[in-house]
């Protein structure tokens, strides 16, 4: 940044924020904020002044531009005159396009979902809610009525849930619960899960566990599918049978991080009391049972160090 010495007036050729927030119509506030991030370098006078150039006149109305266009500071930066690369600006606006291109098609699905909340006789809250839901998300971002990702998935293991998880597994949660936002670490723990051999495997014994929980009766009964006696029952079938020995290491790398988020435990625990409170009981049962015997738990997946679970029939453990 260039000191220079404050000029006379204002065929000096140099303006100061004010008149230069003037003649190009960007708040003073704006153009310090750009100047922060480095993407304009104003002289200043010796006493601090911020004195601007014609050439800072044209690039701060070039940011503000591609400000207007919403493309992030970042590709700005990249793209602006007096970069490394010629084609940088043109790079910029090509992947600026296909995001606004993204954000015109998501717009476009709500447009059509709230006309049809409009029209449907159904004008109730839950019925409004599911075509929100479903019209504001992607398979990449969305796991239904499991929850929304913070981060999205890749397109491989997005169409891998979609496929595993279409139609919510006829539980009676209601749709609003797809708007829970999941953390990252749980994309991480869905893609492991999806790159891991055996995955299938997972997910039919989940889904067996669901078809379980919902046939208990409520309020519950003693007998044999007892809340407290499925949740043993599972954990038992887990420790007796293991998972694939890929999807257990995947859920044992992840599941001890995801834990910490006490607050999303809490939300599993809603979640399963909006299917029915047998259901709620299952899984403080199991969180019981498995505090007890110094595991851990996520919702039903089980994270269980190998040392402490027997090998897979057909398995040699070396």
């Amino acid at each position: 940044m260039a000191l220079v010495s404050p000029p006379m007036g204002s065929d000096g050729g140099l303006l100061k924020i004010g008149e230069a927030a003037t003649l190009t119509g960007v708040s003073p506030g704006r153009i310090r904020h750009y100047q922060s991030q480095g993407l304009i370098q104003p002289a200043r006078s010796l006493s601090g002044y911020r004195y601007f150039s014609a050439d800072d006149l044209v690039r701060i109305l070039q940011i503000d531009l591609l400000r207007s266009l919403g493309m992030g500071l970042s590709d700005i930066r990249n793209s602006l005159p007096g970069q490394l690369q010629e084609d940088s600006l043109r790079a910029a606006l090509k992947r600026h396009r296909t995001t606004l291109q993204a954000e015109r098609d998501r717009l476009g699905r709500l447009l059509a979902a709230v006309d049809l909340a409009l029209e449907s006789e159904d004008a109730s809250a839950e019925s409004v809610a599911t075509l929100l839901a479903s019209a504001n998300s992607t398979p990449r971002d969305s796991l239904g009525i499991f929850g929304r990702l913070s981060k999205p998935l890749s397109e491989e293991a997005a169409g891998i849930y979609q496929e595993i998880l279409g139609g919510g597994w006829g539980l009676p949660v209601p749709s609003i619960f797809g708007r829970m936002l999941l953390p990252a670490a749980v994309t991480e723990l869905l893609e492991q899960v999806a790159h891991a051999e055996g995955y299938q495997e997972l997910f039919r014994r989940v889904r067996d566990l669901a078809v379980a929980i919902l046939q208990l009766s409520s309020p519950p009964s003693p007998g044999p599918s007892h809340p407290q006696k499925l949740a043993l029952d599972w954990l038992e079938s887990l420790t007796r049978d293991p998972l694939p020995e890929e999807v257990q290491s995947a859920l044992d790398q992840t599941i001890p991080r995801i834990r910490e988020l006490e607050v999303l435990n809490q939300g599993f625990q809603l979640w399963a009391e909006s299917i029915s409170p047998p259901a709620a009981e299952v899984l403080r049962s199991l969180e019981e049972e498995v505090e007890r015997r110094a595991l851990m738990v996520l919702g039903v997946l089980v994270a269980i160090p190998q040392r402490r679970r027997p090998a897979r029939k057909g398995t040699v453990r070396r």
